[in-house]
């Protein structure tokens, strides 16, 4: 029953710029839980940069998921991009992160159902998520799949 409970007092709200601090904090919680995670940015970088993103043009949103108690529980962030492939213009999550004691109790779905409604309100083809390989990320994947998502090959990346 922990669900339904959990679900029933769920809120979900874009981020704004002052909510730049929490969202910050929920991220840098995300990539320390990452074991391979070796961070070349701070937690103070993090805050930073989150705040510049939170007030350029809207390419970048961050959503936070909050219990009845207003204890943030959950945050996702957004980019849109484009491709040809993708027809024009889709989203990527680059980071979800629920607090431990919250998992399992729909935070993520419910991030990843108000990432969808977003898509369609900005006209995007689909939305990718990228999720490290390994048999440790079974239940992230499962996660996923559970919510639509499919296979479509791993990326990979470069410094500039």
């Amino acid at each position: 029953m922990r669900e339904a409970a959990a679900l029933e007092g769920l809120t979900i709200q874009i981020a704004g710029e002052n909510d730049a601090d929490l969202v910050a904090i929920m991220v840098d919680r995300l990539l320390r839980e990452m074991s391979d995670w070796r961070a070349p940015i701070s937690g103070e970088d993090i805050q930073r940069v989150c705040a510049e993103l939170l007030s350029e043009d809207g390419r970048f949103q961050a959503l936070l998921a909050f219990d009845e108690n207003r204890r943030p529980v959950g945050v996702m962030t957004l980019n849109e991009a484009v491709a040809l492939y993708a027809q024009g213009r889709f989203g990527i999550i680059m980071e979800l992160y629920v607090v431990p004691d919250a998992r399992s109790a729909g935070v993520g779905d419910r991030l990843v159902q108000e990432a969808i409604r977003i898509g369609r309100a900005r006209g995007w083809s689909l939305i990718e998520v990228n999720i490290p390989a390994g048999p440790e990320w079974g239940r992230t994947r499962a996660f996923y799949a559970r919510e639509g998502f499919t296979d479509a090959g791993a990326f990979l990346k470069r410094d500039v």
